[in-house]
């Protein structure tokens, strides 16, 4: 081959290689996408109702009330549980959108620990959640026992009486389980703590403390009906008539029956 026939080839060889490089390029072009922002942050719950300390009654119907803000929010995605001792949870309303409001019948269950807890997931996959104060759910508790009287007449003991209860507190019909019978030597008429347990009055409406007046200068009485649906005030009152020296309050009481439901609100 002359020097002429080689270079010849040589721009042949450099020529085909060109349009082969060519030819990769346009293959391989590429389109920018528009500018976008990556959310990172979990939509943001506020519980309005319940939100702790509520005294709701098993048979009503109440509201859960809630907001959840988040610009990228997935419609449909918020949830609704709830708990009766703060630990397992159970579904109420599954994928609902966020109107901020939910109708709840309430359960036939006691408690006064329970929860409610709300989540909602946007559509970057980030997940909110919030959990509600306690709030107790119990059935609708008699109404106050009405024209308490003491008769110390006879000097030495002091006859309670007061009028039958026959309404909760909402004016529905009820029968009660009794009534506790309290004591103070002070009149601190609504604290709880310093009210102690005399006796518990299943039968009538009436009840002698006796020799009192002769023992006092003076004492004030306290009358609460009860019903006990779940039969467990029986021993907590046993327990009291037979160490009446640990003067058991109105306050202990409460707290010994919520101590069989798991827990104080």
């Amino acid at each position: 081959m002359n020097i002429y026939g080689g270079i010849m080839a040589r721009y042949l060889i450099t020529a085909v290689l060109l349009l082969i490089c060519m030819a990769a390029f346009a293959l391989s072009s590429t389109t920018n996408s528009v500018p976008f922002s990556l959310d990172t942050v979990d939509p943001d719950i506020n519980i309005i109702a319940p939100n702790g300390g509520e005294a709701w009654y098993i048979g009503d119907t109440n509201d859960i009330i809630w907001t959840a803000d988040d610009t990228n929010l997935t419609p449909n995605t918020i949830n609704i549980l709830y708990s009766t001792g703060g630990t397992e949870y159970f579904p109420l309303a599954e994928s609902i959108a966020n109107s901020g409001s939910w109708p709840w019948l309430m359960p036939e269950v006691q408690s006064y620990s329970a929860r409610v807890k709300l989540t909602a997931l946007d559509d970057f996959g980030n997940l909110g959640e919030k959990v509600s104060g306690a709030f107790s759910i119990t059935y609708v508790p008699p109404a106050a026992p009405e024209n308490l009287s003491v008769d110390i007449s006879n000097n030495v003991d002091a006859v309670i009486t007061w009028d039958p209860v026959t309404q909760t507190i909402y004016g529905t019909p009820i029968t009660p389980d009794g009534y506790i019978v309290l004591y103070n030597e002070s009149p601190y008429e609504h604290d709880e703590h310093f009210y102690y347990f005399l006796w518990d009055v299943t039968s009538g409406t009436s009840f002698t403390h006796p020799r009192v007046a002769q023992h006092r200068d003076q004492m004030f009485y306290r009358v609460v009906a009860y019903k006990d649906y779940e039969n467990r005030l029986a021993s907590i009152f046993a327990a009291a008539k037979a160490n009446p020296e640990t003067k058991l309050s109105l306050e202990d009481i409460k707290t010994l029956f919520l101590a069989g439901l798991g827990g104080e609100k």
